[in-house]
């Protein structure tokens, strides 16, 4: 495969902080850039969308959960009562 340029203009702070990260892995620039592109993916498009509805529908679900934890606890709590009243009996 023949290889082509892409020209790709930063700012000198980021030029050098990916300098940095390159020469801390062993890597040119262009090779830095090309991990981090195939790292993206396309797929974390669908990745986000995804994740915005399991978001809702948890905002959803978190009105009953609460009611059910209150239910639970007031039956922990009277079954508690319960066996400290018959405790106190003995």
């Amino acid at each position: 495969m023949k290889s082509q340029r892409i020209t790709l203009l930063i700012s000198p702070e980021d030029k050098r902080r990916y300098r940095s990260l390159a020469e801390d892995r062993g890597l040119s620039m262009s090779e830095l850039m090309r991990e981090a592109v195939r790292t993206y993916d396309v797929n974390t498009i669908d990745d986000t969308r995804e994740l915005a509805a399991l978001t809702a529908e948890m905002r959803d679900a978190i009105p009953a959960m609460r009611k059910s934890l209150r239910s639970a606890n007031s039956s922990v709590e009277r079954a508690l009562a319960s066996i400290a009243s018959r405790q106190a009996k003995r």
